[in-house]
């Protein structure tokens, strides 16, 4: 039986509808987390292969104008072939510390700014699902070796067999990347399942940043969904509304740095080991002033220099000598790459705070409190809060390609069109396909 059109074209709906091959997502990011190289290099094979696809797939539909396809279609060629000729180096994970890792942050960049509004939702609810399958594999190998169920036994688990990721800090920042799209895919899509899916993410998720150890992965999601949540709900609201959103939110934030460094049981240990990452941001950074052209150009990608610079200043096991990275972003790139990547790094953001403020101004309309009031606005710039956060306690994008792709596919609904027609809530009537 002949296929006629009617058919291509229902297929095509529904592949943009569920978009089936994201699911080769989550099932890299679990894979990856086990401590075996075979698995790690099917799930790095699986990421190639899902950037090449979205980035093909573009190039064979005929969806946009002329005009937009002769300035999408270099872009993506290119974008594609420096894909395929890197995809040796970025599943053997040979070039870790090299620029491949700037490369997969634009290429996630790249993909994400081709979706639409719509196409957002199921990829957030692909991406979220990876928080379960970490969390299946946490469960399992808890049963196999009989630990309790319990947070502490986490990190006994993830130093064993599931330290795929390459440091709990690296595990961290990813779960705390897969919490916030699994909370923005239960606030922003309709469907019971998808929701219910979303929202067992949101709660495995968190649990596991929990019990990671890491206090910026267990702060970062609250926090980034509290201030987008308030952002978005003080818009046009009275000024008293106003005074006391922002009395109580200075008040919280407040009690927790007085809790954090002062009085709660884990203070000492707190201001001590925030007083050593400061200490190694700043020493990263200072390999700008050592000579050599490196305030232009850095030491280069070579770890070596820098840790002999800072040779002082104790690792997070004691041990001096080699203390890894700067634990920021701003001062990595500035110990490796010199003012030069400073300025290529304030680029990007002055690219993602534009599209955010042009996202809040297409918002004209009163939200409702409630999460009824979510809109897609609200979720990028919750999902770009928690990127902000993280990349000042910890170098972000620090050995994990996930994580690299990650941060370039969600930096990206910044930069995604949003008619003020179209900034509708969870609670308006269903949009147009876009």
């Amino acid at each position: 039986m002949p296929i006629n059109s009617a058919s291509i074209r229902r297929l095509d709906e529904w592949m943009s509808q569920i978009r089936p091959v994201d699911a080769l997502l989550p099932i890299s990011i679990t894979l990856h987390t086990i401590k075996d190289k075979s698995p790690r290099e099917v799930s790095l094979g699986l990421l190639v292969i899902w950037l090449a696809w979205r980035l093909l797939i573009p190039l064979l539909k005929d969806k946009h104008s002329e005009a937009l396809r002769s300035k999408l279609l270099p872009q993506l060629a290119l974008f594609l072939g420096l894909l395929l000729v890197n995809a040796r180096v970025i599943i053997q994970r040979d070039d870790i510390r090299g620029p491949t890792q700037f490369l997969l942050i634009a290429l996630g960049v790249m993909v994400g700014s081709l979706l639409s509004q719509r196409a957002w939702k199921p990829t957030l609810a692909w991406i979220s699902l990876a928080n379960l399958g970490i969390l299946t594999l946490f469960l399992h190998e808890a049963t196999s070796a009989e630990l309790p169920l319990v947070l502490g036994s986490i990190k006994t688990i993830f130093s064993t067999t599931l330290d795929g990721h390459q440091g709990i800090n690296r595990l961290a920042t990813l779960l705390m990347i897969l919490t916030m799209t699994s909370w923005y895919s239960y606030l922003l899509n309709r469907d019971f399942v998808i929701k219910g899916l979303g929202l067992i993410g949101t709660v495995s998720g968190y649990l596991l940043c929990i019990g990671s150890g890491s206090r910026m992965a267990t702060v970062a999601f609250p926090l980034s969904a509290l201030l987008a949540w308030l952002v978005m709900r003080l818009k046009g609201r009275s000024k008293k509304f106003f005074a006391i959103s922002l009395t109580i939110t200075a008040g919280m934030v407040s009690l927790i740095g007085l809790w954090w460094f002062m009085i709660g049981p884990r203070s000492t240990i707190n201001l001590g080991s925030d007083s050593h990452r400061l200490e190694a941001a700043l020493c990263w950074l200072s390999a700008m002033f050592t000579g050599h052209n490196r305030f232009l150009y850095g030491v280069g990608f070579n770890n070596e220099k820098l840790n002999l610079i800072c040779h002082h200043i104790p690792n997070f096991k004691g041990s001096l000598g080699s203390i890894g990275h700067a634990h920021n972003t701003f001062a990595q790139i500035g110990g490796h790459h010199g003012l030069l990547g400073i300025i290529a790094l304030l680029i990007l953001l002055i690219v993602v705070v534009q599209g955010l403020l042009r996202q809040q101004a297409s918002v004209q309309r009163v939200l409702p409190l409630g999460p009824k009031g979510t809109t897609f606005v609200e979720m990028a710039l919750g999902l770009n809060l928690a990127l902000a956060f993280n990349a000042l306690a910890t170098t972000i994008h620090h050995r994990n390609q996930f994580n690299q792709v990650l941060i370039g596919l969600l930096a990206a609904t910044a930069l995604c069109a949003i008619r003020p027609a179209a900034a509708k809530s969870v609670n308006d009537s269903p949009e147009s396909p876009s």
